[in-house]
Order: structure tokens, then sequence, then C-alpha cells
């Protein structure tokens, strides 16, 4: 007997282009083999495992897949062969298309038939006794009014706008989970290759759980889930006698959320957690990238995010057989963290990886926050533009995808003179035509004030009266603060400071 890995089943996609590998677990030595499009392979199981390579397809569909032995024949149906993305990352990739602004009228018309979306369940723990929770695997689901609305939003636009674009077929495997930082997508590995993320994540944990048994881990978790509800009731009756009251009211009156949970073996947040009992789960998959939304759990830790994400980014193309893997990324969006600058070098760390680390590809979100929210409800113009850059870098189309990058500066007399790259001269403006926000500048002291700013071509000048000499300039560089620069396709540029060096490798 034989058992083919869940991630194969009717209506999948399959990547064009490169070698499929069918893979899953059957009897010692037993011989099988798999059909496709007049193709087939052969293997021997070893191990009590089997791996399966037929080779590259076109683009097109539907066809069947056949895999067999002596006594037994699995055929999955309706297989469409297209580009194939993970949708990695926390809650704001998760957050699902009927949630979302007009997300009614986007699942009303969500018939795509080459859209297909596949859901890894959110296994949280795992071992020889079980799993918590008991979630089973779904088959890969079709884009229509009926499935549609349980898609992520971000994920759904993005492939929306592929396909409209490339006329293939799409599918997205959603593989993430909120409150979760990047080392929960790590494994153990590349978390101890750093001496710094092993002691401030693995030597953490390990420390934690040393002497905590399972009954001692099982009451602070419910302990934490019983605050949360009582947490979300006090909510609920405050809202009813003061409906006028927003976010930030609410927060000073009733407190906050109760937030982070509880860490113990069965934690989803712990170290490396999520990459065995999630991710592992859809390795080797053939895919063509990753769209990744997330860092704002590790806004705890945002001076460690550079490094963190890097490894991540390292870590998934071994685990997908690619060292050239496509990463397409979302630069975090303003919010109002109480963590003061928390968020600014979490945007500032994934500039530095845009820069630094090759096939990576980031969009700008700085407009498209919400100040007193950190789950804001439009979408579409995140899973638009990552549809742009990816169909730029990866797809080398002609679409001006990039936002304005910052690229160095000079000061001349009392004022610095910003440049970009990714812009041309003219294509500089603000989003709503009013004049630029969101400048610092400081002298040697190192005590930014507000700046005054001006677009001189592809270029902006930035000064203030007060500041004879001054040294830096910085852009956004607050959790939250209003920023308006963009080109002239509306896409916002990236927020950066001047003091850091953003080029440390050659990308």
């Amino acid at each position: 007997m034989f058992k083919l890995a869940p991630i194969f089943t009717n209506n999948m996609v399959l990547q064009r282009e490169c070698e499929i590998l069918i893979w899953g677990e059957a009897e010692e030595n037993s011989n099988i083999t798999a059909e496709i499009c007049g193709n087939r392979s052969h293997c021997v199981a070893l191990e009590g495992k089997f791996e399966l390579i037929l080779p590259r397809l076109s683009a097109g569909g539907p066809f069947e897949l056949k895999v067999y032995t002596k006594e037994q024949e699995v055929k999955l149906e309706n297989i469409l062969i297209g580009e194939v993305w993970i949708a990695g990352g926390q809650s704001n990739m998760e957050f699902k298309l009927k949630d979302s602004i007009k997300g009614k009228l986007y699942i009303s018309n969500s018939n795509y038939n080459e859209i297909r979306y596949f859901n890894v369940p959110q296994v949280e723990f795992e071992d020889e006794k079980g799993k918590i929770p008991q979630l089973d695997f779904e088959e890969w689901k079709i884009s229509s009014p009926e499935n549609s609305g349980d898609f992520s939003a971000v994920a759904y636009h993005f492939a929306k706008n592929l396909h409209n674009d490339l006329n293939v077929p799409i599918g997205i495997i959603n593989c993430n989970k909120g409150g979760t930082s990047a080392s929960c997508w790590l494994s153990e590995k590349y978390l101890s290759e750093d001496e710094e993320l092993k002691n401030a994540y693995l030597d953490t944990y390990y420390n934690i759980i040393e002497n905590l048994n399972d009954d001692e881990a099982d009451k602070m978790t419910a302990e934490f889930l019983k605050s949360q509800e009582d947490y979300v009731k006090k909510e609920e009756q405050y809202k009813k006698l003061y409906p006028e009251r927003g976010a930030e009211e609410v927060r000073r009156d009733i407190g906050l959320y109760p937030w982070p949970p509880p860490v113990n073996r069965k934690a989803y947040g712990r170290p490396n957690g999520l990459y065995n009992t999630m991710l592992k789960k859809v390795i080797p998959y053939r895919v063509k990238g990753v769209i990744w939304y997330q860092g704002e759990e590790d806004s705890q830790k945002p001076h460690l995010y550079r490094k963190l994400f890097k490894k991540l980014i390292e870590n998934w193309r071994e685990a997908f057989r690619n060292e050239n893997l496509p990463f397409s990324f979302v630069q975090l969006p303003m919010f109002d963290d109480d963590r003061p600058e928390s968020w600014a070098i979490v945007r500032d760390a994934q500039l530095s990886t845009f820069r630094n680390v090759k096939n990576t590809s980031m969009i700008v979100a700085a407009d498209c926050g919400e100040e007193k929210d950190v789950h804001p409800k439009d979408k579409k113009p995140i899973g638009e533009r990552l549809a742009i850059i990816t169909l730029e870098d990866v797809y080398k189309k002609s679409v001006n995808g990039h936002s304005p990058m910052y690229s160095g500066y000079e000061i001349k007399d009392n004022k610095i003179i910003i440049s970009f790259d990714y812009i041309k001269d003219g294509e500089l403006c603000t989003i709503d035509g009013s004049p630029l926000k969101g400048f610092e500048i400081c002298a040697q002291d190192k005590k930014y004030v507000e700046a005054q700013a001006e677009i001189a071509g592809d270029k902006v000048i930035v000064w203030n009266e007060k500041v004879a000499n001054p040294v830096a300039v910085r852009y956004g560089w607050k959790n939250y603060i209003e920023v308006n620069l963009c080109n002239e396709n509306k896409l916002p540029a990236a927020t950066f400071n001047t003091e850091i060096n953003y080029y440390n490798i050659n990308k």
C-alpha cells in the first residue's frame, strides 16, 4: 500500500516548465509508477518513502495523474499546469477575502476556473501521540463564489492579477498563521547557525520549557484562552455602552487584548514549530516563488529581523531545492505600535533585505496601514502591488512595478539632496497633491526635527531653517506617520534613514 502526500489532490496546479515531484509513503520495496500526459516515472520505496520525478510540462490542462502499484491505483483529475506560489506570513496574509473591504463584491465575481487554492491546515503541535488541533487536509479548491470567501485576500488579488496578465493557471499554497514570528517558520538548523538568533529564540525557548511539564503547560494555555474570551466579552459590552468611542479609548479603558500566548512545547509560537507542523507538509512541492507578508510579531525584537528574514529565505530555498526561489514581500505599513520605532526598524530591515538578498522584490504599503488597527481591511492594493512587482522582476514584464527606493544623498549648504532608484526625471510626485510629508532632519546632535521637503526632478531636497549643518535625513521613521511621496503610478516611496547603509553585499 502507498499514500500520496496530502497536497496531491484533484484540481491541483502543478508548476510548469520544471520537473514534477510526486512523493508519499509506501511499504518498503514497493514498486510505484506515476503517469501524466503520456509521461511515466518509476521508483522503489525505501525506508517507507517514495519520490517520483516526471518531465516538465507546459501550461495547460485539465489532465489526469495516475499513481499505482500492482495492488493499488490512485487517479487524480482536473489537474492544471501553470504557476504555483506559496502565500506565507502571519495574520495579514491569513486575512480572508470575506472579511476584507468589498469582500462580498470580489467573492461574487470570483469565478476563475484556472485559479486554484490549497490551504495547509494550521496544526500547532504534532508528535507520535497526536496533533493539536485535529485538522485534516482538504482538496485544492477552485476559485468560485462558493469557495473564495475563505481564500487569503492578499493571495486572491495577487493570483487574479497574475492570471489576467499571464493567461495561465495560477495555484496558491496558503501556508501562514496569525501572530507568528519568522522564527516559527525556520528550521532549528538555520536558527542555530547564527549565535545571536540562537540565543534570542532557541536558547530562550529551551530554558523556559526545561522544567515545564505538559500539565502545567496545558493549564497555562487554558488560562490564556480564557483571558482572551473574557476580554472579548468585556470589549463587546463596552462597545454597546459607548459605540462612539474608538480603538484608542477602548484600550485606555479596558486594557490591551491578552497577548502573547504562553510559551511551552505545544505553543504554535515556539521557534521552528510551524516549520515542522505546516511548511514541511508541502516540501518539496515545485513552486515558482513565495509571496510573504509578515514582520508585525517580530517588532518585539526588531533589531534581529534583518538576520532572521535573511535566514528564512535561505532556509526555504534549500527546502524547496531552488537556490534562486523568488520572494516577493510586503514592507510593513504604518501602525501605531506601543514600542517606539519598532515597526520603523522592521521596515528598515525589509528594505535592507531587498537591497542585499538576490531574487527578492519588495512592495511598499506605507499608505495602506490603519493607525489603530494592526489588520488593515483593504487588501486589494497589497495583492495588486505584489502581482505587479512579480510581473516585473520574475516574469520580466515592462510594468514599472517598483516604488521609489532611497539610493544615496549629498549635502549642499544647509540642505540634503536625496536620490532614488527606480525613478525617472519627472516621475516623483505626492499621492494627494499636497506638500511632502514625513521627512525629518538632524544635525550632529542627532536630534531629529520635522523638515521641509520639495521634489526637484528625480530628487528630493530636504531642509529645516533651524538646522544649519544637517548630517542626516529620515523618511517615515515612526511606527505611524503620514507620508505621501510616490511615483506617477501612485506607488509610495519606501521609508528610509540616511544614517543606515543598505548596501552590504552584492545582490
